[in-house]
């Protein structure tokens, strides 16, 4: 089997076999964080695409000595991120014109509904390497990579977003 980098670098020179083959690999676990992360099917569906044609686009100045799991996790991070930044500013205008924002879809159960909207609440930053960790099961070399920042940070991220976790959960701070 070919690796991810060899893939891409098939994917730079025009094989379309290459990029069907990358979207076999990853197109579920990419989808499944970005609906994680939105909170919602229809933008992850959006986001999940135009990570796909960013990667097509990116193909030719994709460095092969870079893993590829972690560059294609940056770019769906970093287009969630962009669109949470939409929605925040939206939501804070509706706030202005004293209006409230959209109800959200209901969760399976109380508790599960708990925890998506106190992930949802939290800061992008620490939401982006908590699901990075907790669902995509990414190591902290691999996290930063996706990131772009230290190790360092990544580790003080996490362990800032597991404290605001539990604090609403009776478990000491």
């Amino acid at each position: 089997m070919r690796s991810d980098e060899d893939l891409m670098a098939a994917v730079a020179s025009g094989d379309e076999a290459a990029l069907a083959a990358l979207i076999d690999r990853y197109a579920a676990g990419v989808h499944a964080y970005l609906l994680r992360h939105s909170g919602n099917r229809e933008d992850a569906d959006d986001l999940l695409q135009e990570t796909w044609v960013r990667v097509a686009r990116s193909a030719k100045s994709f460095d092969t000595a870079r893993r590829f799991r972690s560059w294609i996790f940056g770019i769906a991070t970093n287009l969630a991120r962009d669109l949470f930044r939409r929605r925040m500013t939206k939501e804070r205008a509706l706030r202005t014109l004293a209006l409230s924002p959209p109800a959200t879809p209901g969760a399976d159960s109380a508790d599960r509904g708990e925890l998506r909207a106190r992930i949802a609440e939290l800061p992008e930053n620490m939401r982006a390497v908590l699901l990075l960790r907790y669902f995509e099961g990414m190591n902290e070399a691999e996290m930063a990579d996706a990131l772009e920042i230290p190790r360092g940070t990544v580790k003080s991220r996490l362990h800032a977003a597991l404290r605001e976790l539990r604090g609403g959960y009776g478990v000491a701070r």
